[in-house]
């Protein structure tokens, strides 16, 4: 089969295989002269309506696809030599088995009665002036297995209208409202309303390059994977437009190979845990996330993304990336992570419910989280307003101390007390005297206190100014 033939088409014969044929990619077969020989046009073979297609054509297996359009035979077999075809070229019921030669590459069918594709699911709440821009950006170059679906959290401002106007009749984007219960929520609700194989999640105020989610999804497909991811780059807006900065991450150590005209690498779990939480620039599997019960805390209201990451994580194990696409990252004053007020807290919660879970769920390693843990800390501390300080530290010396009574002094090695004040390691030493005598035991990863809670640190703290002197 070879696309435009009229009977004829120019074909390479292999120097190393004479038997075998190749349309114009002779790099894979060593060579050749090209000779005129008998061939088929697509369409002649879609005329046939074969129960089963077995394709061995080099150069042009997504052509010979598309010539199917919707409805490809029932089972499709071969190989792939040049781009792997694209997954929505292969809709409905259709048994595949189709690798990438060469390489370990292999379309494979993960939707489990679901609609194949992937649902990106965007939490909004008062995002008019961004909204738009987030949802082109997501259609931008997607294909028609990619749908948008908009999670109005009760907005009090014209979010939802501008959907209505921008997108109403756009048949790739739904507009989902509820009542406002914060972005951990909104995820939730979304992911609960999808029906694909696959979901991700986008921030109401970032964007993503042309073809973006796409691109991710075929990586997430061909490799069978948990989950897979793009690069991204943080942006400014400007009085003349956006303005990227330089990506806070380096991955150029990882090995990479070729996933057709793309390079791709894989990163180890514990790169993923320690490394930056990125979770809006991935695609993932809808069966892992249900499979392992993981979900965004309703109860936390900034920085829900940090369990989600490192959960993810550990279970996936590996994670299938490429960077030649990038997640545009949103840099602004209003940013959750950039307030220093007592929301920082939130992540000590956060740590504390992946400690949990980890014996829930008998994780082998632990050492990857603390190290995380404590650039979580470092991190946090030196944005924290003056005042809160004290507290803050005071709860990370407990968690910490929490943590080594679960785990025991093997972690040590993965802690990092020196990007912390001293006040951080004198804390840690009264909470050991205090705990002096119990022993090591999962039960310490139940144990509780104000401030690893924002509400009780509030609380706690309007007692002591109401308190009299």
């Amino acid at each position: 089969m070879v696309p435009g033939a009229k009977g004829a088409a120019p074909l390479i014969r292999s120097r190393k295989r004479p038997a075998f044929l190749s349309a114009d990619i002779p790099h894979w077969q060593g060579g050749g002269l090209a000779e005129t020989l008998p061939a088929m046009p697509p369409e002649d073979l879609v005329a046939r309506r074969p129960d089963l297609l077995k394709l061995t054509s080099p150069g042009h297996e997504s052509a010979i696809l598309a010539a199917f359009g919707e409805a490809p035979p029932a089972f499709l077999l071969g190989e792939a030599w040049t781009d792997p075809p694209q997954s929505q070229l292969l809709p409905g019921t259709t048994s595949v088995y189709l690798p990438f030669a060469g390489t370990s590459w292999r379309l494979q069918d993960t939707a489990g009665g679901r609609r194949r594709g992937v649902d990106v699911v965007v939490a909004m709440y008062n995002s008019a002036a961004t909204i738009a821009g987030c949802i082109g950006s997501v259609l931008d170059g997607s294909t028609a297995d990619l749908r948008v679906l908009v999670v109005d959290d009760g907005s009090t401002d014209d979010s939802a209208k501008r959907v209505r106007e921008d997108f109403g009749d756009h048949p790739q984007v739904r507009l989902l409202q509820k009542e406002n219960g914060g972005c951990a929520s909104a995820r939730n609700w979304g992911r609960m309303q999808s029906d694909a194989e696959h979901l991700a999640f986008i921030d109401a105020d970032d964007m993503v390059e042309p073809g973006f989610y796409p691109a991710v999804l075929e990586l997430a497909r061909y490799s069978g994977l948990p989950m897979a991811q793009g690069g991204f780059r943080p942006f400014r807006d400007t009085s003349n437009g956006p303005r990227h900065e330089a990506t806070p991450e380096d991955l150029s150590h990882l090995p990479r190979r070729r996933f057709g005209t793309a390079e791709v690498f894989d990163i180890p779990w514990p790169e993923v845990v320690t490394g930056q939480p990125t979770i809006w620039r991935r695609v993932y599997r809808r069966d892992f996330l249900d499979a392992r019960a993981i979900w965004f805390p309703e109860h936390i209201r900034a920085f829900d993304d940090q369990v989600f990451q490192l959960v993810t994580g550990y279970h996936a194990g590996l994670i299938p990336a490429r960077d030649d696409v990038h997640y545009l990252y949103r840099q602004h004053a209003g940013q959750d992570i950039r307030q220093g007020d007592e929301r920082a807290h939130y992540s000590l919660e956060m740590y504390r419910l992946v400690l949990r879970r980890a014996v829930l769920e008998g994780w082998s390693d632990f050492g990857p989280v603390v190290t995380s843990y404590f650039s979580t800390l470092a991190w946090s501390h030196a944005g924290l307003r003056d005042d809160l300080r004290g507290d803050f530290l005071h709860g990370a010396a407990e968690l910490w101390t929490y943590m080594r009574r679960v785990w025991g002094p093997g972690i040590d090695s993965a802690a990092r007390p020196e990007l912390l004040p001293e006040t951080f390691a004198r804390h840690a030493a009264q909470m050991e005297r205090q705990l002096a005598g119990l022993g090591d035991g999962y039960v310490f990863a139940w144990l509780d206190g104000p401030a690893l809670h924002v509400d009780m640190l509030r609380a706690d703290r309007q007692m002591r100014e109401a308190a009299p002197i």
